[in-house]
Formats: structure tokens, sequence, C-alpha cells
């Protein structure tokens, strides 16, 4: 099916995480928080004008960071770790770290598959107070998959099929 759209990915509908919804996120969305390649100038002294060629000295990384504000028991369980007791209290786990896959589905349509992301705890935001709700600051790396192949993520167009 060819790409009908405009190629505007906007507006954050659902995240799941190991396909479950995780529970609301707060306006702001996604935050890109990768970091960009570095490169090592190699530089020749019979050349004034610039460098004679870059080395890659580090590819980067693809991240986000969001917030969730619904911190329900279920959904930190299923977002971070942890235990639900029989009050649907939350108990956080010793090591916040959790690995699985990420959907991420836009308002516009599309979606963004991630193979192996990992949450890891960014710390509380927003505080407790009357001018916003206190959040669970979540960072999501794109990890490559441990089958060396398949690609860290894939944005697929709207209405198109996103594998299992």
């Amino acid at each position: 099916m060819a790409d009908t759209s405009n190629g505007l990915i906007y507006g954050l509908s659902e995240l799941k995480f190991k396909d479950k919804v995780i529970g609301w996120i707060d306006e702001n969305g996604l935050t890109p928080a990768g970091t960009s390649p570095s490169f090592l100038e190699v530089k020749a002294a019979q050349v004034q004008d610039g460098p004679v060629d870059t080395i890659l000295t580090d590819p980067g990384s693809d991240a986000f960071t969001f917030n969730l504000i619904q911190l329900k028991a279920e959904n930190l369980v299923d977002t971070i770790g942890g235990t639900k007791g029989s009050a649907d209290e939350w108990t956080p786990p010793t090591n916040m770290v959790a690995t699985g896959k990420v959907l991420i589905t836009a308002t516009s349509g599309h979606k963004v598959l991630i193979p192996n992301a990992r949450l890891s705890r960014n710390g509380f935001q927003n505080g407790i107070n009357l001018q916003n709700v206190l959040a669970l600051g979540i960072r999501l790396d794109m990890m490559k998959p441990s089958d060396g192949e398949t690609p860290r993520f894939t944005i697929y167009p709207p209405g198109a099929s996103v594998p299992e």
C-alpha cells in the first residue's frame, strides 16, 4: 500500500510496552533524548582549508523521554516493574529498568515499532502541587535487537500493517 499521508508524524495516541498500554503520558508526549554522532576530524599540515577526512567515533543513539502521569500500580508494574499489592499500592523494584517491544501510535496514524526498547526511571517530574500532577519520568532507549539484523526502529505509515 502506498503512503498517501503528508509524512508529518504528530500527536501521541498510545504507547504500548510489551503489548500493554502503559497509561497516560503528559501533554509533552515523547521528547527526543538521543545523542548525535561524533567524528574525529583528520587534519593534514598540507591542507589549510579544513579536514581531509572524518572518522566516526560514536554512532550516536536514538531515545525519547516522557512523563507517565497515570501512576496506577498496574501501569507502573507494566512499565518499570515492581509489585502491585492487594490495596493497589505499588512497590518499586530495586532496579527500575525493563526491556521489551514498544509500539508508538501517533494521532497522524503513523506507528513506530521499536523491537528492543529499554525503559529506565528518570526520576519524579512535575512535583506534588496544584499547578501540575506528579509524574514518573521515563527514558526510552532504542537498543540493538539481539539478532543483530533487525533495525532499531521502523516507522509505518497510516493504514500499514505492523508485524507482531
